[in-house]
Parts: structure tokens; sequence; C-alpha cells
């Protein structure tokens, strides 16, 4: 049990900021206006009261960087071709490469195969050329999530392909394996917070009478053990392997639990039923983070309360929509003409991880960066394809190359806006709360 003066310190900080609270109420919106949850500590602890042990209260931070879907569609596979055969993409991520490189641990999902390299395909089976991976790799990407929907695309012989070349390119991989009794998941120590990671996708279409499908193609030839994947409105399956894998990566030191997964539906700006449930499920086990991708378009973020442990909360993204891929407003026809500027748009999100000498761990911060795929012509029915961020570009547009293009800034800013009006209020309450919680925390600690 902790002394009386930690807990007169706790007591003093909690009045301090509820008077606080109440002056800035005065002269804000009503109440009904703020968020609805209320903000714990999202990530795990020791679960032991050693606070009279702790000398001094230190911390390391981590910073995990995630973006969403890269996919290679058929105009990029031309746009990339050079004369002698290889491909050049390099161009697609240089303005994300300071962003990304400066994470400690950064993460994408790998949409499309790399099956062979005699016959590259897009939409609807991908399979791409190695300089895809070369470049994800030179941006700084250390991690690649291979649980979505195209990941079948080439069947088992591409997707074990896939599998290999990731090894060969020197990332790391969730969400599938290569034998039956490897693992599809890990424990990540980054200087020495230990990350929990798994990486499951919707299969899209249902099982049929004898074999498991994914993205229509059934999978009959035993791959189903190899993939993360579960059936929509079939839950349990998941349910039970994801609470199995919490309780062995926790005996594993697991300081912080984070699902990625591949869900909902295309095009959509909100997310589904089946997302919710799943989410609200995935906290009651005790999932800290949540990170999706699929739908081709951000959606929202939320903060879930566990229903089985009102004191544990769980940070979900929806949908960090397209990284990068062909889906643009002047193309994309076949889609309604409101939601496509939507499919240009991306989300890279870095969480600041902070965990204490105490054991106890928080999800500090969200820093979040909109970003956008500047497709412009560069003759010959060709294109240049700039993934930009938007925070940074919009106030050095020279310098992010908005003018190679007659609607570059007008595109561009409008893209910011789609973004930043999902994420600036929510992002903001987050980290202002979760500042906070820590400041109450760390009082306790005053001598």
């Amino acid at each position: 049990m902790k002394n009386k003066n930690k807990i007169l310190s706790i007591l003093l900080v909690l009045v301090l900021l509820f008077v606080s609270a109440c002056d800035f109420n005065d002269n804000s919106s009503s109440p009904s206006d703020k968020p609805s949850y209320n903000l714990s500590t999202p990530g795990a602890s020791s679960g032991e009261d050693n606070t009279d042990e702790i000398k001094e209260l230190t911390y390391t931070d981590i910073t995990l960087l995630t973006s969403g879907d890269i996919m290679y569609h058929n105009t990029q596979l031309k746009s990339s071709k050079n004369s002698d055969g290889t491909y050049d993409f390099t161009d697609n991520f240089k303005y994300m490469k300071d962003i990304v490189s400066s994470a400690d641990l950064a993460v994408v999902n790998y949409e499309t195969t790399t099956a062979n390299q005699n016959n590259y395909t897009a939409y609807p089976v991908f399979n791409s050329p190695l300089e895809s991976l070369a470049v994800t790799k030179d941006t700084g990407y250390d991690l690649l999530l291979f649980a979505n929907n195209h990941c079948y695309d080439y069947k088992k012989d591409g997707f074990l392909a896939t599998l290999n070349q990731f090894e060969n390119y020197g990332f790391e991989y969730i969400g599938g394996k290569k034998t039956a009794d490897a693992k599809s998941y890990m424990v990540k120590d980054v200087k020495g917070v230990k990350l929990g990671l798994m990486n499951y996708t919707d299969t899209i279409t249902p099982p049929t009478s004898n074999y498991y499908t994914i993205n229509g193609n059934a999978i009959s030839d035993g791959c189903e053990e190899l993939m993360d994947i579960y059936v929509r409105g079939q839950y349990d399956k998941l349910y039970s392997e994801v609470s199995e894998r919490i309780d062995e990566m926790k005996k594993q030191g697991a300081d912080i639990i984070i699902m990625f997964i591949h869900w909902g539906d295309e095009y959509l700006l909100d997310p589904i039923s089946s997302q919710t449930e799943i989410a609200q499920k995935l906290c009651d086990l005790g999932v800290d983070v949540i990170i999706g991708g699929h739908p081709h378009v951000i959606e929202p973020m939320q903060i879930l309360t566990s229903k089985t442990n009102p004191e544990h909360t769980t940070l979900c993204f929806y949908s960090l929509g397209n990284f990068i891929s062909n889906q643009n407003r002047l193309s994309f026809q076949d889609l309604n003409q409101s939601v496509r500027p939507y499919t240009e748009n991306g989300l890279t999100v870095t969480l600041t991880i902070r965990k204490y000498n105490t054991g106890d761990v928080y999800v500090k911060s969200i820093d979040y960066t909109p970003t956008w795929v500047h497709r412009y012509s560069k003759g010959d029915g060709k294109y240049n394809y700039n993934v930009v961020p938007l925070n940074l570009a919009l106030n050095n547009p020279s310098e992010y190359g908005l003018y190679n293009s007659d609607f570059g800034m007008s595109h561009a800013e409008a893209a910011f806006k789609m973004t930043n009006d999902v994420f600036s209020v929510p992002v903001t309450d987050y980290n202002t709360n979760m500042a906070n919680e820590i400041a109450v925390f760390s009082a306790s600690f005053d001598k």
C-alpha cells in the first residue's frame, strides 16, 4: 500500500486538475460536446505495488509508426518500368523517408505479393516487382503486415514466396508464417519496451462447404493454417486464438498488446458493425491498441472501455486508408464521385509509448501525419506517384513538389482538411488527458 504522503500528493494534483477544468469549461462549449470516454492507462502494468521501493522514477520512451496499405496497380507498374525492364519506385516515398526512418519501429501493410518475377499483375490479383520491397526497406519500414485479403492471390506458392522475399530484404513480418509450427505473431523488444504484436484479416468471403476462402479464392491446399484469418460473423475461433496469444505474449513479458487488423467494407468513411463488435471484444480481451486497414479510406479513431475491466481502455484506429495506390479522384470512374478523393488520402500514426521503471506503461501521445498521393503526368501515359506528408508540404509546397501539377495545392489542401477534420479534436483530447494522467501518476513519487 502506498504511504499517506503519496496519496495526499495524488489528491492534491487531482484537485488542481479539477479546478483547472472547471475554469476552462466556464468559457467553452456544453459538456455534451466533450468526448464521452474516460481515459485510463492503455498499457500493461507489472501488477505489483512496488512504488515504496522505487527511489527515483525513470522511464523509456519509444516510437511506433504505422502507415496504411501499400498497393501497386497496373498504371503504377507501367509508370515505374525502366527501358531495361527493371522498376524504379524511389520517388514514391522520398518525402516520407525522414519521418519513417526516425521511428524506433515502423510498420506498414504490404497488400500485394512477390509470387514470381516473370509476370507482374495488379487488381484483382496482385504480384509486384521486388523493387517495391527495396524501396519500402529503404524508406525505413522494419516490419510488414501480411494478413490481408490479397496475400493469397497466387495461392500457397505465392504466399510462401512472398514471405521468403520479406526475409531476403531484411523485414520482420506478422500475419503469416511458413510452417505450421512457426509463430505468426511476436513479442518485439524495442529499447527495453516489449511490444506484443498480432495481425489478422477478414477473409471477406464466407467458407465453401469444404474450404475456407479468402477474397473468393478457396484455400484448398492447407494454407489456412499459415494465415491469420477469420470469417466475418464467426468470431469464436478469432477470440479464442487472440486470448491464447495474449496470455502467451504476457508470459514472454509483453508490456503492451497491439493488434493490426484488416477488416471492414471498402470505401466507407465509418466503421461497420462487425468492426465495432470485434474492436469491443478485443478491448475486453486485453488488447491495448488496434490499428486497422482495408477500406481504402481513412476511418475515425475511438477510445474503447472494457466491459469486463472498466479500468482498461483500448485505442482504436479503424482504418489508416491507402498509403500508396492508383486510386484517385481523377481516374477512379467506378466509384461514387463524393468518395473518390478520400482514396488518395492516408494516415501515418506515430505512438509514443512510455514504460516506467515501476512497470507501468502508457501510450503517452499520438502524433499523426495526413498523407496524400500526388499523382501527376510525366508523359507517355505515365505518372509520378509521390506520397506527401501534408502538414509539412502545405508549409513548403515547392520543397514537396506541390507545384508539379496545376492541382497540387488545391487537392493537397482538400486532402488535409478531410483527414484533419477527423483526427484533430480526438487526438488533442487524448494527448491532453494522457498528459494529465501521467502528471497524477508522477506526482505520487514526489518525496
